[in-house]
């Protein structure tokens, strides 16, 4: 897991450009910082002639600053007649600046203001991991790693066309400039990768060079005589990845998906590969779009948090970021006003002594505001609209969210091809590695890949029944709003949820029955929901009418409640392939992870699919297309299908 960072530390100087005094060193040139860039990173990649008429191109930044080599690139790209058809735009920044302090210093660059207000718009807080963030109709995808360079690098998965070393000066700095890192640039390049950099130190280049990249000088920008250019004059080197997590081969040369499922799983994967230009199949056994465990009136969107920092609120917190940015980018390109998504703020109650406990632990992490803010019960109440009891963690990106109103607008495109009362039974692989899937005998769908998003039945096939998997009874109650109740602005959380009354009714519970694979309605979950939300908020639900039963549906989890996002393994071929586990064998020369050709599964959201399965979504499109992933290595390995095989591998040893 990625370590926690802080903020940058910035001055300004006499001219009023950004001085770093913790480094010494400004974060660019005080003649002209724009030009600096076009020349020394631009053209020392020849770009724009390098990604004219490809399918992707992969940048890659030690640094990210004020974002400047990032705004140009991009500038760049967009008035290329030829540019290529996908640009990722990768950037490691181990002390990002502040969204606030970095609109002040943007400001001084008028002609990328167009650009800059897209960036400001989606930026994120100051929270160590990767963040991707989309522009240009998901044509540019930038991936911030907030992060120490060798721990992004490590946890990175790209192969990289061209690198801006662009770091505070090698004196300075010598951590961004070290043969470690320079090793980790080659693991992650591609053949002839390019380079550019406007140091010339030796030591720079010679600690270059012994990693594989061919140096050369050229004329530097405005007082620098030099500056240095390379390219990586080595075969492209094998990631570092465990075998049994390996990265899926890709087969898309026809590009085309059958998703299982359309429900909000099935939606975001539609979705994400129909935006990369796959045809896209949906196949839903009922009627309409999201009728079981997304079908609920309303969803909450908050993170899950924990005392300490570790890997699932890493991912959660991940996860929350990039759903409110997606959200907010279907609501701009909502005309019609279709999407029910209301970003009101999300406050977690410290309705117990663990959650006061977690909370007071939490605020002596300084967390940034902008995405968590630890307040009192009178903050709360305030915010909240009516008196609270207690104060708690309040976000203020959260919300609640109609689900099917989501999915609806997922699927509004031209490339997705919704097919509902289509029940799918039965898969089967043709000679050509072609997926066919059938109702009973009947075949309804062929494509090169599928993917399974069809939540409590995704056991039925015997492609996938390996998996452990644990049903979750889940219902919701709803009520009408008195005068009292209508005050209410924000989502409230305790043991359950409560949100502000949409379309004239409050919803709250929910229940959490394991085991339990009846959907029915029950008159005694409606009366724990109301005893439950009578203990926390007994002001609140005096004051409700007509409460009656909202919506119920099974929820799948996993053993570790983390959901299943990547490619199937063939079961029995895994175990064959590393049955040497059992023996406690460590250096074997292990083989690639057997995977069925073309299958994928998204699948196990448990009760947080509206949280994680727009950020799950993009890794599984990423991995299925062959892209840079949008988070860590170490974090698509906590989510792989086969996690559990390995671990029942790793428990029989001998």
């Amino acid at each position: 897991m990625l370590r926690e960072i802080y903020p940058a530390k910035i001055e300004l100087d006499v001219n009023g450009l950004p001085f770093a005094p913790e480094y010494d060193d400004r974060y660019f040139s005080r003649e002209n910082g724009l030009a600096e860039t076009r020349h020394v990173f631009l053209q020392g990649n020849q770009l724009p002639l390098a990604w004219q008429n490809q399918a992707r191109f992969v940048i890659a930044e030690t640094g990210f600053g004020t974002g400047l080599n990032f705004l140009a690139t991009w500038q760049a790209w967009q008035t290329d007649p030829q540019h290529c058809k996908t640009l990722h735009y990768i950037s490691i920044e181990k002390h990002p600046i502040p969204k606030q302090q970095l609109a002040e210093l943007l400001a001084h660059w008028a002609e990328l203001s167009e650009f800059s207000h897209e960036l400001l718009a989606q930026y994120p807080p100051v929270l160590a991991g990767f963040h991707q963030l989309h522009f240009a109709n998901q044509q540019v995808k930038l991936t911030l790693c907030f992060a120490d360079a060798l721990d992004a690098l490590k946890d990175l998965v790209a192969k990289v066309d061209a690198w801006y070393l662009d770091g505070f000066t090698p004196a300075k700095n010598p951590d961004l400039w070290s043969p470690a890192l320079f090793q980790a640039l080659a693991e992650h390049s591609q053949e002839q990768a390019t380079l550019a950099t406007f140091t010339v130190a030796g030591q720079v280049r010679r600690d270059l060079q012994a990693a594989g990249f061919h140096c050369e000088k050229r004329t530097g920008f405005g007082q620098k005589r030099e500056m240095l250019t390379a390219y990586f004059s080595q075969p492209a080197k094998k990631a570092s990845e465990k075998p049994w997590f390996s990265l899926p081969q890709i087969h898309n040369s026809k590009q085309t998906a059958t998703v299982i499922g359309a429900g909000i799983a099935g939606c975001q994967i539609a979705y994400a590969l129909a935006a990369r230009g796959w045809q896209v199949y949906l196949l839903e056994r009922h009627s309409q779009l999201a009728q079981e465990a997304s079908g609920n009136r309303a969803g909450v969107l908050s993170p899950k948090m924990t005392a300490e920092p570790d890997w699932g609120e890493h991912f959660y917190r991940q996860a929350f970021l990039y759903a409110v940015r997606q959200l907010r980018r279907l609501a701009k390109e909502d005309a019609n006003h279709e999407l029910a998504w209301f970003p009101c703020g999300a406050l977690q109650l410290n309705h117990n002594k663990s959650e006061t406990k977690r909370w007071l632990a939490l605020k002596t992490r300084g967390l940034p505001s902008d995405f968590i803010q630890l307040i009192d019960a009178a903050t709360a109440s305030d915010l909240a609209g009516l008196p609270l009891a207690v104060g708690g963690s309040f976000f203020p990106e959260g919300g609640y969210l109609y689900p099917p109103s989501l999915c609806r607008k997922l699927t509004q495109h031209p490339l997705i091809q919704v097919q509902t009362q289509s029940e799918a039974l039965h898969l089967a692989q043709t000679a050509d590695q072609t997926w066919q899937v059938f109702n009973a005998d009947k075949l309804i769908a062929e494509s090169s890949v599928v993917v399974l998003a069809n939540g409590k039945d995704v056991r039925q096939f015997t492609q996938s029944n390996f998996l452990p998997l644990l049903p979750v009874r889940g219902q919701t109650t709803q009520a009408e709003p008195s005068g009292y109740t209508q005050q209410l602005k924000i989502t409230l959380g305790h043991e359950g949820y409560l949100t502000p009354a949409i379309q004239g009714q409050h919803i709250f519970g929910a229940t959490f029955e394991r085991g339990e694979a009846s959907a029915c309605l029950k008159t005694s979950d409606d009366a724990l929901n109301y005893q439950q939300l009578q203990q926390y908020l007994p002001e609140f639900a005096a004051a409700l009418t007509t409460v009656k039963s909202s919506h119920a549906a099974i929820r799948m989890t996993t053993p570790d409640r983390y959901p299943y996002v990547g490619p199937l393994p063939d079961p029995e071929l895994f175990r064959q392939a590393y049955a040497g586990i059992q023996h406690g064998r460590k250096h074997q020369d292990w083989p690639s992870a057997p995977y069925q050709t073309g299958l994928f599964i998204s699948a196990g959201y448990g009760s947080r699919g509206l949280t994680t399965s727009a950020l799950c979504s993009e890794l599984l499109a990423a991995l299925i297309h062959g892209e840079p992933l949008p988070l860590e290595r170490s974090l698509y390995y906590k989510l792989h299908p086969a996690r559990f095989l390995l671990k029942k591998l790793q428990q029989n040893r001998d």
